[in-house]
């Protein structure tokens, strides 16, 4: 989570399910295995008021689906491999070297 906060992380679920594929609104609480199909983006989380946590997820199957592209995905529950396979196989870039010094550019480096 604490990547999510800073950035958005590369995800793979599984997409293929019949709740997946037709949701609508909502935290998706919906039946789903771990056969990882489909590549999403974690762009933020949150909890609902009555408690239940989620992801909010972006989907590339266009604004007509989900809440305008988007999935809001439970999120703290008790599988290790998290809804759809959520937590199986996240990728986000880590900045390990110094940040260049600032100097002018020539006409002639351009």
């Amino acid at each position: 989570m604490k990547a999510v906060a800073h950035q958005p992380v590369s995800v793979a679920i599984e997409a293929s399910g019949y709740a997946f594929q037709f949701y609508s609104e909502g935290v998706f609480t919906g039946s789903c295995g771990t056969e990882l199909d489909h590549g999403v983006a974690i762009v933020g989380y949150g909890t609902t008021t009555d408690g239940t946590k989620y992801w909010i997820v972006k989907n590339s199957w266009g604004p007509q689906w989900g809440e305008k592209g988007y999935v809001r995905m439970e999120r703290g529950i008790k599988a290790k491999h998290g809804k759809c396979g959520i937590a199986m196989e996240a990728s986000y870039p880590i900045k390990t070297s110094p940040n260049p010094s600032r100097r002018e550019i020539s006409k002639d480096e351009l």
